[in-house]
C-alpha cells in the first residue's frame, strides 16, 4: 500500500474534524479557533512545529501562514503536497502581493485568505472542505458498488 493510502486509512480513524493551525501570532489562531469551536484544533508557530503536528494529527485542513519565525509557508505546503497529495491547505496570510497569491495557486493551495480575516471567511473553506470530502466519499462508494457488480458478474459468469 502506497504512503498516501495508509494516510487515508489512519485519517479515517479520526473521530473529529481535525484543523491545523500553523500562525505565529496569537491573535490570529485564536481568531481561528473562536470560528471552529466544535472541531479539534492543533496549533503550530513554526515550520518545525508544524511538520511535527502534521505527522502527529493528520489534519482534515489546514490554515498555513506563509511568513514564519523560521521559514516560508510554502515550504510546508510543498512537505503537505509530498506527503499527501490531496490535503486540503488554505493560505491564511497578509500578504496581498500577487507573486505570493499565484505561488500559493501552483503549488497547489485550496484557498487564500488574507488578514485580517473574518470569520465567515474560516466557514466558507470549511464549507468548501465538506462538500470536496462528500463528493470524494460518494465517489469512492460508487466505484465500490461498481467493483462488486463486477466481481459477482465474474463469479456468477454472466457478462452483460
Amino acid at each position: 500500500m502506497s504512503e498516501a493510502g495508509s494516510l487515508s486509512i489512519r485519517k479515517a480513524y479520526h473521530p473529529d474534524l481535525v484543523i491545523l493551525v500553523v500562525e505565529d501570532h496569537t491573535l490570529f489562531s485564536k481568531e481561528v479557533k473562536h470560528a471552529l469551536p466544535q472541531h479539534k484544533v492543533v496549533f503550530a508557530r513554526t515550520l518545525e512545529e508544524a511538520r511535527a503536528r502534521y505527522e502527529e494529527c493528520l489534519p482534515d485542513l489546514t490554515f498555513l501562514d506563509i511568513d514564519l519565525p523560521d521559514g516560508n509557508g510554502f515550504a510546508l505546503l510543498d512537505y503537505i503536497r509530498a506527503r499527501e497529495p490531496a490535503a486540503y491547505v488554505i493560505i491564511l496570510t497578509g500578504s496581498k502581493l500577487q507573486e505570493d497569491i499565484g505561488i500559493s495557486q501552483q503549488k497547489g493551495a485550496n484557498g487564500y485568505i488574507i488578514k485580517p480575516f473574518t470569520r465567515s471567511k474560516i466557514e466558507h473553506y470549511l464549507e468548501d472542505y465538506l462538500q470536496a470530502r462528500e463528493k470524494d466519499i460518494k465517489a469512492s462508494l460508487a466505484e465500490t458498488r461498481q467493483h462488486r457488480a463486477q466481481e459477482t458478474q465474474s463469479s456468477t459468469g454472466t457478462n452483460d
